[in-house]
């Protein structure tokens, strides 16, 4: 707002103290480069034009320097076009020779480009003229990397109470760097005593703890819950099945001591390697309870076989024992 009001300031100043407006119009000419006297004027493709292309004519509003030996300008500048771009540059040369610094353009209806620092007091509303926030906007937001380099990206950082260095984050990550074809990841990233690199987002996937997950949650560390759900394709119940052919203890024995392993259960050096199933070596576990089972069933019975023996056995020798005390 000081900017505008400062540029409409310079603007009466230069209409009012210039001498090239006695007739009510701008001079023309054909170059806004070289030392101009405090007036108006107009241009039609001047060297030195602003970068709005829309119509070749161009206004031109320039406040000089009273020390006519030197070349120090505020000049400001606008095509012809109906309510459209603002531009303006100041010149500061202590020779009268031709100079031509860059147009800045101001906050008007095309594209904008600033320098430095901008302090805005209020809210600032993007697509919407009534902001609920410091910054309200609707529609998308696009946060570019421009370093294609593994590791580089983008953040978004939400900083303590009296700090505004650290604090926890979101930023995007660069996991394959390859221009136009290179990967990107997200990061969210708590801060105590250094950045934390806690959850990470990448191709569908969720690493906690870890930069390059390879499943769907991959977890370095500890989890703790009160229930965990696994979804299965099948249950061994089919070891109770008549046609279910369970191994004699003896086949187990030499699995045993030739494998140094139950069957169908993973070895410790492939345990260690790839890890374990969860699911997959529940339902193994069972199977081999289930077979337990069966074993103590058939174990059971043998015992009641040989108990029954026994007492056939025992009540021959009573028998026995009978006749002869009565002989």
């Amino acid at each position: 707002m000081k900017k505008t009001i400062t540029l409409v300031v310079l603007f009466i100043t230069a209409i009012g103290f210039s001498q090239q407006i006695s007739d009510g119009s701008a001079l023309l000419i054909n170059d806004f480069t070289v030392p101009l006297k405090s007036g108006i004027y107009n241009g039609s493709n001047p060297i030195g034009a602003t970068p709005d292309n829309s119509n070749p004519w161009q206004h031109l509003f320039v406040t000089r320097h009273y020390n006519l030996e030197n070349n120090h300008e505020l000049q400001i500048s606008s095509a012809f076009t109906e309510n459209d771009r603002l531009f303006f540059r100041k010149i500061a040369n202590l020779s009268l020779s031709s100079k031509n610094p860059t147009w800045i353009e101001l906050a008007t209806r095309g594209n904008n480009s600033f320098e430095g620092n901008q302090f805005i007091n209020g809210s600032v509303g993007i697509g919407n003229i009534n902001p609920l926030a410091k910054l309200d906007i609707s529609g998308n937001l696009i946060l570019r990397n421009y370093e294609n380099i593994t590791g580089k990206g983008s953040n978004m950082m939400f900083t303590a109470y009296g700090d505004d260095l650290y604090g926890p984050k979101i930023r995007s990550y660069l996991t394959f760097a390859s221009g136009v074809n290179s990967n990107m990841g997200l990061v969210l990233s708590s801060y105590c005593s250094g950045y934390k690199d806690e959850l990470f987002l990448y191709n569908g996937m969720v690493g906690i703890g870890t930069m390059s997950p390879q499943n769907k949650l991959d977890v370095n560390g500890t989890i703790h819950s009160k229930e965990v759900k696994v979804d299965m394709n099948g249950w061994p119940d089919h070891v109770f099945k008549k046609e279910y052919n369970l191994p004699t203890l003896k086949e187990v024995e030499k699995q045993i001591t030739e494998k140094g392993h139950l069957e169908n259960i993973p070895s410790e050096e492939e345990v260690l390697k790839n890890g374990i199933n969860l699911g997959e070596m529940n339902a193994k576990l069972l199977q081999k309870i289930e077979e337990l089972t069966l074993y103590m069933i058939n174990q059971n019975k043998n015992i009641e076989v040989l108990m029954q023996e026994n007492q056939n056995q025992n009540q021959e020798i009573a028998n026995l024992k009978e006749k002869l005390s009565v002989r």
